[in-house]
């Protein structure tokens, strides 16, 4: 069930981002909380990892919705921290087992881009972001249900964060 929300929301996001922040707000919220409960917890359940990452991406949603300011530049930590580290992950740049202190370095390199351009270039950041985050659901979503072969890389990644930008910037150029 995580795996079609994953699609769902991903191919979303993909495609509209642009136009929906509280989107990007609530999935960044269930990235985290995926994220978080596939790591802090030692085998959890089905239903845990509905539960968690679904509660954490309504908090987000809301807290964007009601209009937080600082929202903003939190949304874009987490969503710059999980999609460098996606993508990073798929050029297999880090080693198979990473150090911790690895993961954090990059988590907060990327959400720390993600800040500035969420709260500096908000219409370009919202698009690159919502676009990175979109395509990286999406394929952690699919590779749940269809093992997606390691020989393709970083290729089905790129290919769909240039597919999201060109399908948001494209009514901007009108």
């Amino acid at each position: 069930m995580t795996a079609l929300i994953q699609i769902i929301l991903g191919g979303v996001l993909l495609l509209a981002g642009r136009r929906l922040f509280w989107l990007l707000a609530g999935a960044a919220g269930f990235a985290l909380g995926l994220l978080l409960a596939r790591s802090l917890l030692a085998e959890p359940s089905d239903t845990v990892l509905l539960i968690v990452p679904l509660a954490t991406g309504a908090l987000f949603a809301v807290l964007a919705l009601v209009g937080l300011r600082f929202v903003v530049g939190f949304v874009g930590f987490v969503a710059g921290g999980i999609g460098l580290s996606w993508l990073f992950s798929a050029f297999s740049v880090t080693p198979a087992e990473p150090t911790t202190l690895l993961a954090a370095a990059i988590f907060i390199a990327g959400g720390l881009a993600g800040t500035f351009l969420l709260s500096r270039l908000f219409e370009l950041g919202l698009v690159l972001l919502s676009s990175l985050l979109g395509a990286g659901l999406a394929l952690r979503g699919l590779d749940a249900i269809v093992a997606l072969p390691d020989a393709w890389g970083a290729i089905p990644l790129i290919l769909l964060l240039v597919i999201g930008v060109a399908v948001q910037l494209g009514p901007l150029r009108r």
